[in-house]
């Protein structure tokens, strides 16, 4: 099994035993966009699994740009060791039809 599948376990099963234990109400003060105070009354559950939901989606959008990135770079230098290798070939070519004269 991957090492990151454990951890993941682990960590969900740590997630599930804090939410049974946890299952009270909490107030979450925010501003509107009007920028007035509001408040709600959410289940302690809900909001860690929210603030857990979006921690997994930005460390998955670190995670994607950087290979989209990684990839952007491949490419890059998979096309400058094809300029170069045909550079190099007319190179040859060059110098073995001077050689033959």
């Amino acid at each position: 099994m991957p090492v990151k599948f454990i951890i993941f376990i682990i960590l969900a099963t740590f997630v599930a035993i804090f939410a049974v234990k946890n299952l009270g109400f909490v107030d979450i003060r925010y501003y509107d966009f009007y920028l007035n105070p509001q408040s709600a009354r959410i289940p302690l559950l809900v909001v860690v699994l929210a603030s857990l939901s979006f921690g997994f989606f930005l460390a998955w959008m670190d995670g994607f740009i950087a290979k989209l990135k990684l990839k952007a770079t491949i490419r890059r230098n998979d096309k400058t060791i094809q300029s170069m290798t045909e550079e190099l070939d007319r190179f040859k070519k060059s110098t073995l039809s001077e050689s033959d004269k």
